[in-house]
């Protein structure tokens, strides 16, 4: 009986020791493991953050042309209310009071538009060939580890997303320019050619919606007959949405689907009351590839605007990430413990944008810091173990049986 009590309080004293042991270790000599039950691959993938919106289709404006009566007397209308025009086609006529005064009237207005056709051309050569300097990288130093993360910053993306918007908005006003410059020179032409007729042609392509007969300014509005979007943006919308952001669009009554591009967004909300929401127009163009014959102005449609996107991001669910912080799985068989650097989150996608590669297994099993470095183990999945597939080892089980029966 004594011999057995004895027993008994050696056996606890051994476990006191042993724990006591391991607690004082702080896993300096002692190897401790840690229990994995799941895991998985970082993998490569593309993130799109969108937000909603409605929309309607639409014309994508008028256009107005004009006509001064101190000039000249009016002759004629070349068009009617509904005929397609195209730029340089003609619209009407009229008759100078003086040769001499109009001609130097349009000279000077050619001059004068050339000249700011060559100053627009200089800003998008200047803006197009504009380097934007990339700042110093700064880098992240983890305090615990010996590790660091490199954390790439934003201000040049802004930039050249700022550069691309100017080009764009000087390229769409040389092309207004343009037009102009080729419209005084068919008047200058047709004025030298008559000697007192002019002829005003047309500056812009669509229909003809209107035309003044009392010859009341604007004399003529042109439809353009170009289709496209629009909508209304929240605040908060229109704090994410910027110009050349890509758009899909989705007929309410049908499943046709449409991609575009914001066009136009205003920085004036339509009303401006402390007791009512504000709310901004945009635009939608659509891209030139699409079939819009069967499209018509006034369909309602859906719109989803890709606010920001991340193309082949390396991506992990966003359970795994504590406090910038994830558990790797490493090729030796023991857990490392590394600092992250996140970027875009989708749902329960997060994208990583430095700390891990496509293809490192990780974790978001709960595991204590103090196992940090040490092994771990994880449970079998019987389901892959290849010897359990008899079906793959038939002719092996067949040999051996053949084997045993010949001994």
């Amino acid at each position: 009986m004594m011999k057995r009590k004895w027993k008994k309080w050696l056996l606890i004293l051994f476990i006191g020791i042993n724990c006591i042991l391991v607690w004082v270790d702080n896993g300096q000599k002692v190897t401790r493991q840690a229990f994995v039950s799941s895991w998985e691959r970082v993998y490569q993938d593309d993130l799109f953050e969108t937000i909603e919106a409605d929309g309607v289709i639409s014309y994508s404006g008028e256009s107005p042309v004009y006509y001064d009566k101190n000039v000249g007397s009016f002759d004629k209308f070349l068009v009617e209310e509904g005929s397609i025009v195209t730029v340089g086609d003609p619209l009407f006529q009229y008759r100078v009071n003086d040769f001499a005064e109009m001609e130097t009237y349009l000279n000077y207005e050619l001059e004068k538009v050339e000249g700011e056709i060559d100053a627009i051309e200089t800003a998008i050569s200047e803006m197009v060939a504009y380097r934007i300097p990339s700042p110093s990288i700064p880098v992240v130093k983890n305090s615990e580890e010996d590790t660091t993360v490199v954390v790439a910053t934003q201000e040049p993306v802004e930039a050249e997303l700022m550069k691309e918007q100017f080009v764009i908005e000087k390229e769409q006003e040389l092309k207004a320019k343009q037009r102009q410059e080729s419209v005084i020179k068919d008047q200058l032409k047709d004025l030298q050619e008559t000697g007192d007729t002019i002829t005003v042609t047309s500056p812009f392509e669509g229909k003809v919606k209107e035309i003044s007969t009392t010859l009341n300014d604007p004399i003529i509005q042109i439809e353009n007959m170009e289709l496209l979007v629009k909508g209304e943006l929240t605040e908060s919308a229109r704090e994410q949405v910027e110009l050349e952001q890509s758009v899909e669009v989705s007929l309410k009554k049908g499943d046709e689907k449409l991609y575009g591009f914001i066009q136009h967004v205003e920085d004036t909300p339509y009303e401006v009351d402390v007791d009512i929401p504000s709310t901004y127009p945009f635009r939608v163009s659509f891209n030139e590839e699409q079939q819009l014959d069967a499209i018509l102005p006034g369909y309602h449609v859906d719109l989803m605007i890709t606010v920001n996107e991340t193309l082949d991001a390396v991506v992990t669910n966003s359970e795994i990430v504590n406090n910038n912080h994830v558990w790797k799985l490493n090729e030796l068989g023991k857990l490392d413990y590394l600092p992250v650097q996140t970027g875009l989150q989708v749902d329960d996608k997060v994208e990583i944008s430095a700390g891990l590669s496509v293809g490192d297994l990780v974790t978001d099993a709960p595991i204590s810091k103090s196992l940090k470095g040490m092994p771990f183990i994880t449970p079998v999945k019987f389901s892959d173990v290849a010897w359990l597939d008899i079906g793959k080892y038939r002719d092996k089980l067949l040999y051996m049986t053949i084997g045993i029966l010949e001994r």
